[in-house]
């Protein structure tokens, strides 16, 4: 995805190991990580086998969007040394944009790869879904869709992060789709929505200069923020009605601890929103939106656990 939150090391060794790992952004795996994850456990007959697959598939997956979106994103000049967003590598200079563009098509090969063994091992209604991912995925900000700097990011994203991996996984599981599973993956796809809507509203002028839209300069900073606000109350809504339905046991509610670092990202949003404070002073509100997310996935396993 396509979801920022850190910078490279200053010293990389040209060729290393390292490097490549850097621009696949692993950092930003767990919104993979936890849409499969909470999927899968919702089936009653649990295959670590098919687990594992399908978390590689997804993982890879998303290591091919990360990398698409930074070859685009440089090329067309949203990414520079000024902003916040990207591994960094190729604004930096330390990753040509051959090196980036071959690891995107490596990526993508081999989740291909992965999702016809698990097509085979599960059924043909994969495919689909499959092919949805990957052209959402490439689409987000590949040639010749842009669709992220046509401010359908937050829309992707959370069809990409939310039922899509949710209902893929348990579908790997079960061979078959589950209203419950619908429902479980809503407050996940907001929770990465989350992430990417903090940057944005921090970016905001960073992406009003490169020429691109985004949806805090179609709707203003102040607006989106109020827009995080209602996300956030939104996630907590679908958390309890699971638990209440059952779906999920009252050990979920843990989540309510992610409430005060999301209450710290909004109130760093509205300072931003209303002048009070710059783009460098909040860097951190993805960093903040992303670890509340992780707490959300530990208190929803726990939830399916027993």
């Amino acid at each position: 995805m396509f979801l920022t939150l850190s910078k490279h090391p200053k010293h990389l060794r040209e060729g290393s190991v390292l490097k490549y790992l850097i621009a696949l952004r692993p950092f930003s795996f767990v919104a993979s990580a936890f849409p499969v994850t909470v999927g899968a456990m919702l089936a009653e007959d649990f295959s670590l086998t098919r687990y594992i697959l399908s978390l590689i598939a997804a993982v890879l997956l998303h290591a091919g969007v990360n990398t698409t979106n930074d070859y685009f994103d440089y090329k067309s000049g949203v990414d520079t040394k000024e902003s916040l967003g990207s591994s960094g590598l190729l604004v930096s200079g330390k990753i040509t944009l051959k090196e980036e563009l071959f690891l995107s098509v490596l990526c993508y090969i081999a989740s291909v790869v992965l999702g016809i063994f698990l097509i085979k091992m599960s059924g043909l209604a994969l495919l689909w879904i499959g092919l949805v991912g990957l052209v959402l995925g490439y689409a987000y900000t590949g040639h010749p869709f842009y669709l992220k700097y046509r401010a359908l990011g937050m829309f992707l994203v959370f069809i990409l992060m939310g039922p899509l991996m949710v209902l893929g996984a348990y579908y790997v599981q079960t061979g078959r789709f589950s209203v419950e599973a619908l429902f479980v993956s809503v407050p996940i796809g907001i929770a990465t929505d989350l992430i990417l809507l903090a940057n944005e509203i921090r970016d905001s002028e960073y992406d009003r200069k490169s020429g691109i839209k985004t949806l805090p300069i179609l709707i203003g900073d102040l607006a989106s923020s109020y827009l995080y606000a209602v996300l956030v109350g939104l996630i907590y809504v679908f958390v309890f009605y699971l638990v209440v339905t059952g779906v999920l046991k009252s050990i979920a509610l843990v989540s309510l601890v992610a409430f005060f670092l999301y209450a710290g990202v909004m109130r760093q949003l509205f300072q931003k929103s209303t002048g009070k404070k710059s783009a460098r002073e909040i860097a951190a509100v993805d960093k903040m939106s992303a670890l509340a997310e992780m707490i959300l996935f530990v208190s929803m396993i726990l939830g399916l656990m027993g």
